[in-house]
């Protein structure tokens, strides 16, 4: 487990004491965590395991149940606005892609980060500042050649760049992203892995859930592994992605090989 008492940490999510239950079922048990700024965090365990539900706590999509011992705190706070929320956390979940319309251009998404509305209705009317942000963004992630091609017509990279682009419009200290390297070809995985690491250069944090250990950025510094619900175990990245721990996570016999910041595993015969 960390040891945290030997560095100067500053927390910006603290959870104590949490659980969750979702239609009687009880998904997420005794979680205990800070999430401090300076560390890229991955959130690793099987399917099923409570891993959406737990970054879901962050945009407060999902609550604990109350109780006296427990407390869920997002910058020091137990109650904040959404909207503040927003400015300070870039969100990316799994099933945004199905939240927008047919007919709606690339354009649109991103503005919905100011009114969080798909709907082009609100595009018309954004500031100047606003504009310009949206701009820089369509240049950084590379989407000026189909900004105004309709987004479900994209392939799932760039749909992933434009929601990353739209997670980003309130320039966030941190981002929260649950599996944005799913159903991502070759190229474009390595592409959003090399911008993601980019925004790490530029202090931004990441907490981030993958599947795939080649999809794990460079620069984490921590990891949690999940499993059935509870926070099984919590570290460094050379302490928890090795062949013992991940074999253990996962029920299965593998191999995991690391070179230079690099991972993956190989399946071993039982």
């Amino acid at each position: 487990m960390r040891d945290e008492s030997q560095i100067n940490l500053i927390t910006w999510a603290s959870l104590q004491n949490i659980n969750v239950y979702i239609n009687q079922n009880n998904i997420l048990s005794d979680i205990n965590i800070n999430l401090n700024y300076g560390e890229n965090i991955l959130i690793l365990g099987p399917n099923g395991s409570g891993k959406s539900t737990f970054l879901k706590l962050l945009n407060r999509s999902i609550y604990p149940i109350k109780s006296d011992k427990s407390s869920l705190k997002l910058f020091n706070k137990e109650n904040i606005n959404i909207w503040d929320l927003r400015k300070k956390i870039g969100f990316l979940f799994k099933e945004m892609e199905q939240r927008v319309n047919n007919g709606v251009k690339l354009y649109d998404v991103i503005s919905s980060g100011f009114s969080g509305t798909f709907n082009s209705r609100y595009t018309n009317i954004l500031s100047e500042i606003q504009k310009n942000k949206i701009h820089n963004l369509i240049n950084e992630w590379d989407l000026n050649d189909i900004v105004y091609k309709d987004f479900q017509s994209l392939s799932d990279g760039q749909k992933r760049r434009a929601l990353l682009a739209r997670a980003l419009v309130y320039e966030p200290n941190i981002l929260v992203l649950d599996e944005p390297f799913c159903n991502l070809d070759i190229k474009s995985n390595f592409i959003l892995n090399q911008n993601l690491n980019k925004l790490i250069n530029r202090s931004v944090n990441i907490i981030y859930v993958t599947h795939n250990l080649e999809s794990i950025l460079p620069k984490t510094n921590r990891v949690v592994l999940i499993k059935e619900g509870k926070i099984l175990n919590d570290g460094s990245p050379c302490e928890l992605i090795n062949t013992k721990k991940l074999s253990d996570l996962f029920d299965i016999s593998i191999k995991v090989i690391e070179h230079e910041g690099y991972w993956r595993m190989i399946p071993l015969n039982n």
